[in-house]
């Protein structure tokens, strides 16, 4: 028998282990939502131990208890209020780092908290001629003290058995940290001094006239107070630290030495590009077989469908409308599974933190901010978690910059679109030595968003109000062999969300578009039908000929047609027309959409797959011109137009609800639309 759970708080310095302990506990059990009140990721799991059932959240990473950004804020709201406080506080510190790391964990001993402590990554101090005393460490601070290895799983049982024993630490610093004034006995208690300092005047207004007093007799201003008291808290931790391990002299790691080009002004920008350049390659060439069997399970599907489901206009929507646009998301699943796989090894091994530090010492010079790398690199995979990882940023002037600049990196959405566009636009056999030119276009697609967002973060720098920029602080992890069960939890998450997300949106859509296509104002479509079947027989089409020129026709005077023939005056400069137009309309929903879109204009049948999309658009004519609709300019326009275009609505939202404003997801939406307009007009006037 399930007793009653117990609720846990997961608590610990930035980069140290806790996401792959909160993975290694859970598993797949766990949900991802937002804190109460707050836009910030909130990870939620659950675990069974020997009869016990235990629920734990992740809470944001956090140096101190005293907030200095709304992460660390949720996490003290989340350890001190009645209704949300944990039964247990499970404490991750880095074995290397127990000063700095022990620090959070003593605030909490003052608090009176049941702790845990969870020492990882172990193996790696030891590397480092780091020993800690576990059984030492475990006296002195009077609370259970485990030491694991987060990655493979080491200790992880025992931390389960012991967990439940949590309890309050018998080591406390506040009655040291009282000696700011060593003589006496300050007249409050340590959780009121932490309130007051975090909430203000949310305290009685005894205790807190009692502190303002208290700190103006010692003409201590609060800020500098709370310095103080950290640096003592250091020195306390020092001592202890110094007493529970033993350092023993090693010579430099291979990590060290590598990081001498991994960090290389020139060097590390040139491993750095052949990463990335081996990302993308890979994109191309490890999908091509998931998405040839995905292309024949939809195909066998369609077919299987259309053959036990009665005729009617549910059977149309449903094949014609439904699937297509469904179909145009799933073939890319994997190329999208690919990304997060690599992005996830380059997080696991160490190697992105270091790219992050590379890109903040070049971008500084553009006049972007080093905070902003974070965010930037998040964008890669979605703008919206990575507006809202600039929480974390402690300058409102760099986080609105971050906000503006992070949609402008080229996100997972925009693959699909990057992928079929780069298809059309490049021959799968050509190549540049052991790289194919598919890969390298994609790579350069990139690149000039990155370009984009830098240029763009150096405007705003020049015309916002100019104050201190606060440093790029990170913490760069060792060098670690990534741990698969990890990166499979990530991908599977990331990419879930991603399916889940874009299939609610195209499934409306999908189904808005066959309405749209198939319909049309009065006896417009059945009009359209009688006119092309009197023209084909005229011209002698063949009954394959006459359907497709039925289809045309009935397309171009329903309610889809109509709406992308108002559109083309103003995109025809561009290269684009009216069934492009209404690709450009329906993507604003997300980007990934454009695929689905044309999927529904341009595939009938049981012939949907992509690789008949790119034919039946390559095939596609102008009926004015005669010429092809989708010529190289016309693509390339296209690729432009969807590296700088603000075609997301879930972006302008979290924009919206972050800044607080209107004006500034109103500016992002005016200003990419406008560069987007901008630079595809002048690709396609230039290569037309």
């Amino acid at each position: 028998m399930i007793k009653q759970a117990l609720r846990i708080a997961l608590v610990g310095n930035p980069n140290i282990g806790k996401s792959s302990l909160f993975n290694k506990l859970t598993g797949l059990y766990q949900k991802v939502g937002n804190f109460s009140g707050v836009t910030i990721e909130k990870k939620q799991g659950t675990f069974q131990h020997k009869g016990l059932r235990f629920e734990i959240i992740d809470l944001p990473g956090s140096y101190s208890l005293v907030p200095k950004s709304p992460d660390e804020s949720v996490v003290f709201r989340q350890l001190t209020e009645i209704k949300q406080k944990p039964d247990v506080v499970l404490v991750v510190a880095d074995a290397s780092n127990l000063a700095r790391n022990l620090l959070i964990f003593s605030q909490l001993a003052d608090l009176g908290i049941p702790c845990c402590l969870a020492l990882n990554m172990v193996d790696v101090a030891e590397k480092k001629g780091v020993r800690v005393n576990v059984e030492d460490l475990e006296t002195r601070l009077g609370c259970p003290v485990v030491a694991i290895n987060a990655r493979n799983g080491n200790g992880i049982d025992e931390l389960k058995s012991r967990i439940s024993e949590a309890r309050v630490s018998n080591f406390h610093l506040f009655d040291l940290v009282h000696a700011l004034e060593v003589k006496g006995e300050v007249p409050f208690t340590y959780s009121e001094w932490l309130d007051w300092a975090v909430n203000g005047k949310r305290l009685n207004q005894e205790s807190h006239l009692l502190i303002q007093k208290w700190l103006k007799d010692r003409e201590l201003e609060p800020g500098l107070a709370f310095a103080k008291e950290t640096v003592y808290r250091h020195k306390a931790l020092r001592i202890l630290e110094e007493r529970v391990t033993l350092v023993e002299p090693k010579t430099k790691e291979i990590g060290y030495r590598f990081d001498r080009i991994a960090l290389h002004p020139i060097g590390g920008f040139a491993l750095m590009i052949m990463a990335l350049m081996l990302v993308f390659e890979a994109i191309f060439k490890l999908a091509e077989i998931p998405m040839e069997f995905i292309e024949m399970g939809m195909a066998s599907l369609r077919s299987g469908l259309d053959t036990i489901i009665p005729g009617g206009w549910l059977k149309l929507m449903l094949l014609d409308g439904i699937l297509p646009g469904i179909e145009g998301v799933i073939i890319f699943v994997p190329q999208i599974a690919i990304l997060f796989t690599l992005i996830g090894l380059m997080e696991e091994s160490g190697y992105m933190a270091r790219v992050m530090v590379l890109l903040d010492s070049g971008m500084k010079k553009l006049g972007l901010s080093g905070r902003a790398v974070v965010p930037l690199v998040s964008g890669v995979a979605c703008a919206v978690p990575a507006i809202l990882s600039t929480r974390s940023m402690s300058s409102s002037r760099e986080r609105l910059i971050a906000i503006f600049v992070t949609p402008m990196m080229s996100c997972s959405a925009r693959l699909p679109v990057f992928t079929l566009l780069i298809a059309m636009l490049v021959p799968a056999t050509a190549s540049w030595g052991p790289f194919s030119l598919q890969g390298l276009t994609l790579f350069a697609l990139y690149l000039i968003g990155l370009l984009g967002a830098v240029v763009t973060a150096f405007i705003l720098d020049r015309f916002l109000m100019k104050k201190e920029k606060t440093p790029f602080v990170l913490e760069i992890p060792p060098y670690q062999m990534p741990h698969w069960k990890n990166v499979w939890i990530s991908v599977f998450q990331k990419s879930s969300e991603f399916v889940l997300q874009a299939g609610k949106i195209i499934l409306a859509i999908s189904i808005i578009l066959w309405f749209m296509s198939s319909f049309g104002p009065g006896d417009s479509m059945d009009r359209a039908e009688k006119f092309s079947r009197e023209e084909a027989s005229v011209s002698g089409m063949s009954s394959e000929e006459t359907e497709n020129f039925i289809s045309a026709n009935r397309l171009e005077v329903s309610y889809a047609g109509r709406a992308g023939r108002f559109l083309e005056p103003a995109i025809k400069p561009l290269g684009f027309d009216w069934k492009i137009g209404v690709a450009l309309i329906t993507s604003f929903a997300a980007r990934e959409v454009f695929v689905g879109t044309m999927s529904v204009l341009y595939a009938s049948g049981n012939e949907g797959e992509p690789q008949y999309l790119r034919e039946r658009m390559l095939q596609a004519r102008n009926p004015d011109t005669g010429k092809p609709v989708f010529t190289s300019a016309t693509v390339a326009s296209l690729l432009v137009f969807y590296i700088f275009a603000m075609q997301c609505m879930s972006t302008l939202a979290v924009s919206y609800r972050e800044t607080g404003s209107f004006k500034w997801p109103f500016l992002q939406l005016i200003y990419m639309t406008g560069l987007a307009f901008v630079a595809s007009l002048l690709v396609y006037q230039v290569f037309a």
